[in-house]
Formats: structure tokens, sequence, C-alpha cells
């Protein structure tokens, strides 16, 4: 495209945010809290894109929401519902079960489903800042900007290239250049600013889930759970795995996953990425439990639930990196797009939530500075505080797939009590945020 062409259209922004989930959003209610404007720009044409998921919202990130924005977890709260329990159910091969309850109170764990999310914390952020059917194809320093980072750098930046497109058709309408301080990539697990400054592609755990958001009031669709209820079951040999989750508001969540040690499974998935809807995906889920004792809760849910609610996919993960910036600091990874991980621990939503409070406090203190490279030092102390923790925190989830590849050699000599400890002075020291944000020293294996 030439310098000029009436096909394209520019714009100059603070800071450009690259993707409308729940990180990307958390970040523009948290710098519009703060007085720094920061433009949003999603690819869909709307903001609901469904994933028929909810998210769990425990201690930190109750702590990082209420930071961006006083009082948000009691409104996410108020949109879902808040669990009173954790119900942990071991079914045996002879169909026998276990369990082992842990308790919670009010507030102290929020379910919420992630559309409702997403829209409660939209619903805080200036409309005109918020850009749908933008999709972002690639971004560069240019030699005016070049030139300008030698000669001033506190005008020092990015031309991010979007293409935008026509919300009724999806067909292109223009290219639109824009020039910002600061671009922040919240693009995801398939984030094309980390393909670009990192080049690496998400990595296969070996897992396939199965997932719906439904509908089902005083859960007479199907049943497996009480109001603020949330139930774990799961094998001895860790090949099945099913979630039944009280999510507020008449909604029911249930995810069914399964162990895909070669690989096989994975194949016969419609799309490679997983998605919404996809024709078979019931019948696959529903095949997975064949045979087996113990599961009638989860059978129950797949078979009341229409096939259009059901989300299917290969669980997926990012591998911790040391950087999350480009070598100028301008551009810069946040949450999925740094550090996807293994979503058994449900530390996403979270530590998305984490890095946008932290992220926001370190802008303000750039934009009141006067130094030339003020930005780019606020980047540099991001990734010093958050980097540490989120590695420790990826290793921690790749661990509990209990794919023996992902587990070090010492953890697996640590006797069950030992394991047992070191998971409760995990969710201590990842619950004390922000207090003790790279490690705990007072832990026995998190120092």
């Amino acid at each position: 495209m030439e310098e000029g062409s009436s096909f394209q259209r520019r714009e100059e922004v603070e800071i450009a945010i690259v993707g409308g989930g729940l990180g990307g959003l958390a970040l523009a209610l948290a710098l519009q809290e703060r007085g720094i404007t920061a433009h949003l720009y999603e690819k869909h044409h709307d903001l609901r894109s469904d994933t028929a998921t909810a998210i769990g919202i425990g201690a930190n990130g109750v702590k990082s929401l209420n930071g961006i924005r006083s009082g948000l977890s009691k409104v996410m709260e108020d949109a879902g519902t808040y669990a009173s329990c954790l119900k942990l159910t071991l079914v045996n091969k002879k169909g026998e079960v276990r369990y082992r309850e842990q308790t919670f109170e009010q507030g102290e764990y929020v379910s919420i489903g992630w559309k409702q999310a997403q829209l409660v914390l939209a619903s805080y952020i200036n409309k005109d800042l918020i850009h749908c059917s933008h999709r972002l194809v690639r971004f560069e320093s240019s030699e005016e900007l070049e030139m300008a980072r030698v000669a001033c750098p506190a005008v020092a930046g990015v031309d991010a290239y979007f293409e935008v497109t026509d919300e009724n058709t999806s067909s292109l309408e223009y290219i639109k250049v824009v020039r910002t301080k600061l671009l922040v990539g919240a693009d995801g697990i398939w984030s094309v600013v980390r393909r670009t400054i990192v080049g690496d592609s998400p990595r296969y755990l070996h897992l396939v889930d199965w997932n719906a958001y439904v509908p089902n009031p005083g859960a007479k669709v199907f049943g497996g759970h009480g109001e603020h209820e949330i139930v774990l079951l799961f094998d001895e040999d860790g090949e099945t795995r099913s979630w039944l989750v009280d999510a507020g508001k008449g909604f029911s969540l249930w995810i069914l996953r399964k162990l895909d040690l070669s690989g096989d499974l994975a194949k016969t998935l419609k799309r490679s990425k997983g998605g919404l809807g996809i024709p078979g995906a019931k019948a696959r889920a529903l095949q997975q439990l064949d045979g087996l004792d113990g599961w009638d809760d989860i059978k129950a849910a797949i078979k009341a639930t229409d096939e259009t609610y059901i989300f299917e996919r290969p669980i997926m993960d990012n591998l911790p990196i040391k950087r999350w910036s480009d070598s100028h600091r301008r551009v810069l990874l946040m949450g999925d797009a740094a550090h996807a991980q293994y979503v058994g621990p449900g530390q996403g939503a979270r530590t998305a939530f984490e890095d946008a409070h932290q992220l926001s406090i370190l802008l303000k203190e750039a934009f009141s500075s006067s130094e030339d490279n003020s930005i780019a030092t606020a980047v540099k102390k991001f990734e010093e505080l958050r980097i540490p923790r989120m590695i420790k925190m990826q290793e921690y989830a790749a661990e509990s797939t209990a794919l023996p590849a992902l587990v070090p050699e010492w953890v697996s000599k640590l006797t069950m009590e030992e394991k047992q400890k070191r998971a409760l002075e995990c969710q201590q020291w990842v619950h004390s945020y922000p207090e003790k944000m790279l490690c705990d020293p007072d832990s026995t294996y998190w120092k």
C-alpha cells in the first residue's frame, strides 16, 4: 500500500491495545481510571464472541479487579455468583467415589460467564475508545519513527496497520495506520503480536476439552451441582476430568477434559483451534465416556445440551519467555499473549487482571514523568515485576497436566505429603498478590 493512498486512514493515539478479551478490556479500564486514554482494537465485529465458558475469580483476581476499579469484583459477583464450595470427587475404576470439600467465604471466589465478564468491563469504558472490526496485520518502526527515537525518545513509537472490515459483509473497507507510543498485545494465545516479536507458536498439551455455558435455572435441565457449587470429578489415571459449575443467573458451566497422549484424539477434531457448535462435537464428547461408571452427571449434562452451545478445543499453552517486549520496549505482550498457561489451575483471567492492574500503575507513573524514556522504563519495570512470577506459575500449571515430560524429576520424587504441601504453598503465594509478587520467602517451595 503506497503512502498517502486513499485506501489508508491514519490516527495517532497514546496507547493502542490489540484484543478485546478480558485482559485488553481490563487494561483499557484500568488506564481510563488513571486518566490515561487507551484505544482498544478488536478483530471481531463486536465484543460478544462466545467462548461457551465461565471464569473463576479467586483471591488474586478479586484484589486485581478492585485495584483496577474500586468495587469491580462485587459487580462481577452480582453479574454471576459467588462460589461457596469446591467439591473434589475421585472416581476409581469400579465407579466408586471419594469426596473432599473446600469452602469459600462469600466474595472470596466469584464465578461468572466469560461473556458476562467481558460485558461488565466494557460497560465502564468510553465507547469511542473501542474499535471493533479492526484486525492487526503488522506493525513497524518507520524511518521517521527511528529518527524521532534518536532525536527525541519521548515521541518514539510504533505504526500499527489494521484491516478494517464491514461488519455486515466482512469485506475489507480500508487500512487504518495507528501511530502509538505503546502497542500492547492482548490478543490471546494465538497472538499476532507475539508471533511477530517472538516467532513461536502455542504448544499442544495432549488434552482435549468440550465445554458449554448453558441456561439451567434451578438445575432443572441437568443436575450434578448445587447452588454456589463447583464440582470437580477426576479418575485415578488422570485420563478423564469433568467440572459442573453454578455460573450464576440461572446458568451452568460443564467441562469434559480427556487425555490424548497419542495425539490421535486431536486429529479427529474438525477445527485445529477449536470452535463453537462444530458438527459432531456432542457425539465426540459422549464417546469419551463410553463404558465409564460413576460419570452419570456429566453424561446427563452433555446429553441435555444442544450442540450449538458446545465448544470443542485442543488445550494449548505458550512456553514461558524471558522478555515480553520488543527491542525498543514500545511493543509489549500481556495476558495469554505473554503467558498462556494450562487452564487446570484456573489462573488465566486472574493473571491477566494482575497484568492490567500492575501495568496501569506503572504507566500512570510514566505519563506523569518528564523523562524521555519513561514508557520504556515502565515496560522494563513491568517485565521485572511480572515475568518471574508468571514463569513459576506457567511451569506449575504445565506440571498439573501430569504429562511426564512436563514434571521435573525432583518433583516426581516428592512424597504425596510433600506434593500436597507444595500445592498449598503455591495457592497461598498466588493468593497473597500483590504483597508477595515474585516469591514467598516464608515458603519451602516458592522462595
